[in-house]
Parts: structure tokens; C-alpha cells; sequence
């Protein structure tokens, strides 16, 4: 019996299998179905315990988790959400120095083969080429274990009326949107969610065509979604050339900076202040004195345009965040004095007590880095989900779990 059951397929001796044939009673058939369809989990099943008690989930809702990580293999898995009628496939971010490597793959990617073998606009369209391996391994492994087909396609689908969810935070997100892409032809009625969505991750059309079935989440100042190459070498020139203005010493600008910032006489959003700030520290742009590190600034950027211009059509191609941008924009402060503590703390890093209030934004509103304290944390999933939550409830939408 043991045989048999081996030879089979992960899901076929619970479903298929009387208790008899088995040999195992139901209890103990569920414990098999569950440990069939948990892959590159350790022999404590410590990821997928963490799985369930952070996510809220039964074992019966996991239909399949895949916790192999590579430079191409992500983790993800496939939920069924019996409340919202949905297969979810759920992509993990950035986590391991495999996924960082992948992170920094940022060459664009032509998409036109991949767009004419899976039936998407893809010509003339390029991606974050890091993006496009990891969605190429998720599919294939999809199709191996024929997994969405049996819950959602054919006559004997398990779930025939639920529709087809693909959701991911950060790396996966990115990951998300390709996959997406590549399934929609046999899952037309597919949504995708991306929270914190790469901001390098497709050319302006397509990023913007697939807003029909693809909506991104971007918390305030969230650094990801604005991060590209041209982001990047924008901040690195905008900085050198704020430091060739400075008229004070480090020493006077770091006291102005401790005195107004962290005494406080100054009320936060002081534009006169600011500006009366600016014009006693720095030169302006046009009148800046000549120095050596003037020079030198001025030959880094002869050699940089060299660079540039070495390195092909391909760097040169803009590529901005997925779909549908929803935008929580921090409108509000509570005044609370353990807020003010956990700011203070944090160096501002903390959000407690943080408003925020959802707005449309366009895919190239995101061109530029934002320089916050909280650049990084809003980029954290928990971050980005008590937020969103915090939003639905707002508009009447139960977050409640199934």
C-alpha cells in the first residue's frame, strides 16, 4: 500500500483513496495530504508552522508551499481563501543573499519571446531581468505539479467558481505581476496584488496596460518602489552637488540640525524656516565658488557620461512599479505622548500614530527618492498590512480571517 501511494500524485491519496486502501484513518490521511504538499520545509516543520500561526491559516487551506530558495527558486505558496472564494498564490520578497543578488540582476529584459509564447504584448517591452528567471521557475513549477489546474480548471475542478489570486510583497511582487502575465491567457478572471512593488520593473506601456487585472500598494516613503537605476544616479548627483554648495563647516550644520530638529523650537513644515535655512548654508546653484572638489566633481561627471554612453541601449531604458498605484500618503500625526516616545526612540523610524490616506498616483510619479526616516520601515511587510487594514476598515471592508 505504501508502494502505491508513492507512485501516486501529492494530493491523490486523500482524495481519491478510501481509508481502507490507505490504511490510515482520516486524521492521519489529512497529516499525509499536509506533509505531501509542504516542500523544503526542515525536519522540525518550523517554516511551515510559522506559516500558519502567522498567517491565521488551517492546514486544510495550504494546498501547496514551496519553501526552496535559490537564486531563481522562490518561496511561495497556494492558499485557498474560502471566505473571499479565492485561490491565492502568495510570492515571499527579498529575505536571503539569493534574493539580493537577484534584486541587483536589474539589466533590462526583452519580453518580446516570452510575450508571443504565452500570449501578452511583450514586444518592443522590457523587465527587471533578475524578475523575469524568478517568474519563469515559478511557472514551470506550477505546471509541473499541476496544482491551479485541479483546483480551478476542467469538469472535476475542486473549486470551479473561484477566481485566481496572485499577491506578493516587495521581489515578489515584481515576480507576481510576470506570472501573471504569463497565466492570464487560461485564468482570465486573474487579479494581482502588489505590496511595495520594484520601481525598475517594466517599460512605461506595459506597466501601465496591465493596470486592467494588476494593483500595487506603495506605503508613503517606501524606497522599492522608487528604486532604478536613473533613481539612484540622480540622488548620487543631486548629493554631490548639494555638498558643492555648503558655505558652514559639519560642525555648524550638524548644531543647526540638533538644535531645530531635535529641540524642537522649529513647528515641523516650517516652509519660511526651511528656506531661510537653505539660503544661510548653501550657495546658490549658479554662484557656487570654485574649489577642488568642484574640479573633481566636474571630471567624476565627464567620466560618468562616458559610462554611460559605453553601456548600450539596454541601461538606457526607463522602467517603472506595476498596474494600478494606490498611494497611502502620511496626512497626520496624533499628538500622543507614547507616539512622540516611539519616534524618538526610533530616531523617527517608528510610524505609531502615523494617518495616512489612500491616493491615485501614475507610474512615473515615482521617479525620484524620497530621503525619510522611515525609507526603509515602510517597506516592511507587517508595516505596509496594518496599514492597508487599517484603511479597508475605514471603508467598511471586513479584515477579518475566514
Amino acid at each position: 500500500t505504501n508502494a502505491n501511494l508513492s507512485r501516486k500524485s501529492n494530493y491523490e491519496p486523500c482524495l481519491v483513496l478510501p481509508d481502507v486502501e490507505a490504511g490510515v484513518t482520516e486524521s492521519n490521511a489529512l497529516v499525509e495530504q499536509t506533509h505531501e504538499t509542504i516542500v523544503g520545509d526542515n525536519f522540525l516543520h518550523i517554516h511551515e508552522a510559522t506559516m500558519l500561526a502567522h498567517a491565521g491559516l488551517d492546514k486544510a487551506d495550504i494546498a501547496y508551499a514551496s519553501f526552496e530558495a535559490g537564486f531563481y527558486e522562490t518561496p511561495y505558496c497556494i492558499v485557498i481563501d474560502r471566505k473571499w472564494k479565492s485561490v491565492v498564490v502568495s510570492i515571499r520578497g527579498s529575505l536571503t543573499l539569493e534574493d539580493c543578488v537577484v534584486d541587483v540582476l536589474l539589466d533590462p529584459s526583452p519580453l518580446d519571446a516570452l510575450g508571443e509564447k504565452y500570449g501578452f504584448s511583450g514586444a518592443g517591452q522590457y523587465c527587471h531581468g533578475g524578475v523575469v528567471e524568478c517568474a519563469s521557475w515559478l511557472h514551470e513549477d506550477l505546471m509541473r505539479h499541476k496544482i491551479l489546474q485541479r483546483l480551478l480548471l476542467g469538469e472535476n475542478a475542486e473549486f470551479p467558481d473561484y477566481t485566481l489570486r496572485i499577491v506578493g510583497h516587495s521581489l515578489g511582487a515584481g515576480i507576481g505581476v510576470i506570472l501573471s502575465l504569463m497565466l492570464r491567457n487560461t485564468y482570465p478572471n486573474l487579479r494581482c496584488i502588489c505590496y511595495s512593488p520594484p520601481g525598475g520593473l517594466l517599460t512605461m506601456e506595459l506597466a501601465t496596460e496591465c493596470s486592467e487585472f494588476v494593483n500595487s500598494f506603495v506605503l508613503d516613503s517606501d524606497i522599492v518602489p522608487r528604486l532604478s537605476v536613473n533613481n539612484m544616479e540622480r540622488l548620487r548627483d543631486e548629493v554631490l552637488h548639494l555638498i558643492a554648495r555648503v558655505k558652514l563647516s559639519k560642525y555648524e550644520i550638524a548644531q543647526r540640525i540638533f538644535w531645530h530638529g531635535v529641540c524642537g523650537d522649529v513647528e515641523p513644515g516650517d516652509l519660511d524656516f526651511l528656506i531661510q535655512q537653505n539660503e544661510d548654508m548653501l550657495y546658490p546653484p549658479d554662484t557656487v565658488p570654485d574649489s577642488e572638489f568642484v574640479r573633481q566633481l566636474q571630471g567624476f561627471e565627464t567620466i560618468q557620461q562616458e559610462r554611460r554612453s559605453s553601456r548600450g541601449l539596454a541601461r538606457s531604458i526607463s522602467l517603472y512599479p506595476p498596474g494600478k498605484i494606490t498611494h497611502l500618503v502620511k496626512t497626520g500625526q496624533s499628538k500622543k505622548c507614547m507616539h512622540g516616545l516611539a519616534g524618538c526612540i526610533t530616531c523617527g523610524a517608528s510610524n505609531a500614530g502615523s494617518e495616512y490616506t489612500p491616493i491615485h498616483k501614475e507610474n512615473d510619479d515615482f521617479n525620484e527618492i524620497e530621503i525619510s526616516p522611515t525609507l526603509w520601515t515602510d517597506h516592511f511587510p507587517n508595516r505596509v498590512c496594518t496599514e492597508i487594514e487599517r484603511i479597508a476598515r475605514r471603508f467598511g471592508i471586513d479584515t477579518t480571517l475566514g
